[in-house]
């Protein structure tokens, strides 16, 4: 999974259009940020990427951004 698939997967977890969020986007800002998303975030790294996102880490995460940087080591760099 790239950066780009990342992106999509967590677009598909919040119910948003392709090709919405940016890095930058505010997780709070979302109405569809909310405690399911939160498990299916987590649910979706062990899946993916054999990776645990403790709670307490992902509660101090504020952007799309944040969470491209737990995962990013397990990202592949192709397009």
């Amino acid at each position: 999974m790239n950066k780009q698939e990342f992106l999509n997967a967590l677009e598909e977890i919040l119910e948003l259009d392709a090709d919405t969020l940016t890095e930058d986007q505010v997780l709070a800002d979302l109405e569809s940020w909310d405690s399911l998303a939160f498990l299916s975030v987590i649910a979706m790294a062990d899946e993916e990427f054999d990776l645990v996102i403790q709670g307490s880490k992902l509660e101090e995460i504020t952007k799309v951004g944040d969470l491209i940087g737990l995962v990013s080591e397990h990202l592949s760099e192709a397009a």
